[in-house]
């Protein structure tokens, strides 16, 4: 299997569902890679996110749980710097493989296994509700291991309680209290420094902004960027900022990353001033 994307215009080879099981006219899904600055493979329902990988890392698509221990091997990603073109490709010698996008817009992998001599499944991209992008709106954590499933971020509310109370998730959540820029724009008076909630075994949420620097520099860019609302860093990837909402917040129960939210100090508690002096003394 191969994909290509232009890093500026989108996808340029793809995969298109039928329009239904029985009818293999070309359907409202379609897959491929998305035209962000950091490759990861996307499904749209029309012209609509609906799924997304998570982005590359070299190795593996982070926010796909598992895919250390099962899809290591058979995946290559190149850039082309003059023409902007990312190819992605997806290749097991000696083995029959193949990806398959049916009309409900699931994609899966399966491969012929000789012993049961039928094909078997070893990726889906659908298995909960938590893996539709976006699925409880900006700044919005989605656990499917939970009960509901949708919370709002510590230091966030929902945007409409009486709709999230009744499930309906779609307008996510709100900031409680305003970061220090605002504050002191409003106020003119400066206060105390924000800080940064950690959020653990993490899909990361789109649309992320890529730069070349350490651990502890991503951290000072961000926080020194009264635009910047939450990092993250990638061995592969480097360091990575969001701006404006986090959408497609996704908790795992093992691996994904560790993001790192942008909160008002007040929300961040006692616990945050003692994490603070403790890196100020390493």
């Amino acid at each position: 299997m191969k994909l290509s994307s232009r890093i500026r215009t989108g996808p340029i080879v793809q995969l298109r569902s039928w329009k239904s099981p029985s009818d293999p006219s070309p359907g409202s899904f379609s897959f491929g890679l998305g035209s962000t600055n950091i490759p990861e493979t996307i499904i749209w329902n029309d012209s609509r996110v609906y799924w997304r990988s998570g982005p590359w890392n070299g190795q593996i698509f982070t926010g796909i749980p598992n895919m250390y221990s099962i899809y290591l091997d058979g995946y290559k990603l190149t850039v082309d710097d003059q023409t902007g073109v990312v190819d992605f490709y997806h290749s097991f010698p000696n083995k029959s493989v193949f990806f398959v996008l049916d009309s409900q817009g699931i994609i899966e992998k399966r491969y012929w296994v000789d012993k049961k001599n039928d094909w078997e499944v070893t990726f889906r991209s659908l298995e909960t509700e938590c893996d539709v992008y976006g699925w409880c709106g900006a700044f919005g954590n989605c656990n499917s291991q939970k009960n509901p499933i949708c919370s709002c971020v510590r230091g966030f509310e929902p945007k409409n309680k009486e709709e999230w109370s009744r499930g309906n998730w779609t307008n996510g959540c709100i900031r409680k209290r305003l970061l220090l820029c605002d504050r002191t724009n409003q106020t003119g008076e400066a206060k105390k420094e924000d800080g940064f909630l950690k959020l653990e075994t993490m899909k990361l949420p789109y649309f992320a902004e890529q730069s070349s620097v350490t651990v502890a520099e991503c951290r000072e860019r961000c926080l020194n960027n009264c635009s910047c609302i939450a990092y993250a860093y990638d061995a592969g990837i480097g360091c990575m900022t969001w701006t404006g909402s986090l959408i497609d917040l996704n908790k795992f129960s093992s691996e994904g990353a560790d993001l790192y939210i942008r909160l008002a100090h007040s929300e961040l508690g006692e616990f945050h001033d003692v994490l603070l002096i403790l890196m100020l003394l390493c």
